[in-house]
């Protein structure tokens, strides 16, 4: 498949690989910043456009990959369905729940596939995680806990700690993630709330924060992230009524789970993966019609609901 890049940062680097694994080819690529695009280009080949619409008008790619910022988000991606032209758009899929509904109402008139890069729910670790509690082992969730924490140096000076571009923090930018893994492994939200903290001073957004949801079977989740933190961590621990099972993106080759009464705990050996190449994998599948998405437009609008409804 041919595959155009909107927006050429870092982000987008993933996103080529990703293609590069699933034998497609960049055909085009365009960036706010010429030099950008241009640098991205002799990496990972493509022709340099002046913007996306540009790009979708002319070199008329089978997908994009938008991975601009967020403000940028609707615009290049509601072009490219009106287009016919598949999406793969980074998160957070949305600047607001407004932006949200509009990329919402143009999928539906659309023939073209549209999935938010909500990559961590294709990792093998995560669907391993989703399987052993649909097994019943360890009976059903009553605490969810996960961290997703840099360390993210330098993040006073950039766009994620700037509300114009980037619509929210560090909950909307890296809990994003959180919350579909919650409802991926868990199940949908019911209720949610907030609280969150600016260190840095010349900043407008949340730099640490503190999701806390509860499913509607009575689940209660608890999501943390920050830009102003000096160590990293990144893990997922659910506590069942039968056990505990955990994931810790530090060991990425297995999946660690305790059954209650049992006295040793029970080791899921898994490929590691940062799940970019799968997500491509899976949308390259649906569009082939090979299956569904399961990784969907409404998955992006909650996501985006249950973040943003606790900005004031």
């Amino acid at each position: 498949m041919k595959i155009g890049i909107i927006g050429s940062g870092g982000i987008a680097n993933a996103h080529a690989v990703a293609y590069a694994a699933n034998n497609c080819e960049i055909i085009a690529v365009t960036d706010a910043i010429t030099e950008t695009a241009q640098q991205f280009a002799a990496t990972h080949g493509g022709k340099v456009y002046s913007d996306y619409k540009e790009l979708i008008d002319q070199a008329k790619p089978d997908i994009v990959s938008i991975c601009t910022p967020p403000v940028a988000h609707e615009e290049a991606a509601v072009y490219a369905l009106n287009a016919g032209v598949n999406v793969l758009c980074e998160k957070p899929m949305a600047y607001d729940i407004a932006a949200a509904y509009r990329i919402r109402e143009a999928v539906g008139k659309s023939l073209a596939k549209f999935m938010p890069a909500h990559r961590h729910r294709f990792l093998p670790a995560n669907i391993k995680m989703k399987e052993i509690i649909a097994s019943g082992k360890i009976g059903v969730p009553v605490l969810f806990n996960n961290i997703f924490c840099g360390p993210s140096f330098g993040m006073e000076g950039r766009w994620f700690t700037k509300k114009a571009i980037a619509g929210g923090g560090c909950i909307l930018d890296t809990n994003s993630h959180s919350i579909d893994l919650f409802r991926f492994i868990v199940g949908e939200v019911a209720e949610q709330t907030a609280v969150m903290h600016r260190h840095f001073k010349t900043t407008d957004v949340e730099d640490a924060g503190m999701l806390v949801v509860k499913s509607v079977d009575g689940a209660l989740g608890v999501m943390e992230s920050a830009f102003f933190i000096g160590a990293g961590a990144a893990y997922i621990d659910i506590m069942c009524s039968n056990g505990i099972i955990r994931f810790d993106y530090f060991v990425p080759d297995k999946v660690v789970y305790t059954v209650m009464g049992e006295e040793n705990s029970i080791e899921e050996i898994v490929t590691p993966s940062d799940g970019f190449k799968e997500q491509v994998t899976h949308l390259i599948g649906a569009i082939k019609g090979e299956h569904e998405l399961s990784c969907t437009i409404e998955d992006g609008v909650r996501a985006t609901e249950i973040i943003c409804s606790n900005y004031k």
